[in-house]
């Protein structure tokens, strides 16, 4: 006959070692996301936040809320305002770039993927104000706030000399060297009185650039397209007097796409 074998017998101290394991683990939760954030005061950061800064990585900052009455945007094209732009010093600006920009802007200022928007050649004047409207809220800096919340104005100044400085990839761009969509065409040259959307070109020159507004030159179409749709809805509004706003409302989707692809078509000839 052979010997009945006899169960083994679990260490009791095994689920004693899981129970005590899964007590604390709870524990730590219920301090760290419950009891810590509760007990802090209203102007703390987020326990996320806290982290992510900690180990270097980008913030997400809430937009600021749009209060009645309040201006599109803090810039106001005073005299104190272009001497501050007329100090801007674009070597420090570059290796500000360095560090800051160039990574999702490129180091000759070509965004390096197409939600982010060239911004090699643009005047002083509107890297500035984009800038200060994204320190100041006025512009969503849901993303961009985690780069320009420590910059001073002296900063912001500097980069605005530097990617000015910069030459502009697509200034011997003439045409985009493809058919262009007739629509967006005749929304560019003319415009729709009748839904009140004035021509483009009115602004932005008739080959998207123009001194005094932001030039749509071989911009990536992936970002205009984004823009527009943003003014459209309102969720951007730091457009001075809401002229961008007012005009985006009217702008129907297939409108919106195809006036993205005719800009960013007219930097076709050029280099990237």
């Amino acid at each position: 006959m052979t010997a009945s074998r006899t169960p083994p017998t679990r260490d009791p101290r095994f689920a004693v070692w899981i129970g005590t394991t899964a007590a604390l683990l709870v524990a730590a939760v219920a301090v760290g996301f419950v009891w810590l954030p509760s007990s802090q005061g209203p102007g703390a950061p987020a326990l996320w936040d806290a982290i992510c800064s900690a180990i270097g990585l980008p913030v997400r900052r809430p937009q600021a809320p749009v209060e009645a009455g309040a201006p599109a945007s803090n810039v106001a094209w005073t005299a104190a305002t272009r001497r501050i732009l007329a100090t801007g010093d674009a070597s420090r600006g570059a290796s500000l770039a360095a560090t800051t920009c160039n990574n999702c802007h490129g180091a000759a200022g070509v965004g390096t993927d197409a939600l982010f928007p060239n911004l090699a050649g643009q005047t002083r004047a509107a890297i500035y104000k984009q800038l200060e409207d994204f320190r100041s809220g006025r512009r969503d800096a849901a993303v961009m706030g985690a780069y320009v919340s420590g910059l001073s104005p002296q900063d912001v100044s500097d980069l605005a000399a530097h990617y000015a400085s910069l030459p502009d990839p697509f200034a011997g761009a003439g045409g985009t060297g493809t058919p262009v969509d007739a629509m967006a065409r005749r929304l560019v040259e003319v415009g729709d009185p009748l839904r009140g959307i004035a021509a483009c070109a009115a602004c932005h020159g008739p080959l998207g650039l123009t001194p005094g507004a932001p030039g749509l030159r071989g911009q990536q179409r992936a970002y205009l397209e984004v823009q527009l749709q943003a003014l459209a809805s309102g969720t951007r509004h730091n457009d001075i007097s809401a002229q961008m706003r007012s005009v985006a409302r009217q702008l129907t989707a297939q409108e919106i796409s195809a006036l993205a692809a005719y800009y960013s078509g007219l930097g076709a000839t050029g280099s990237r």
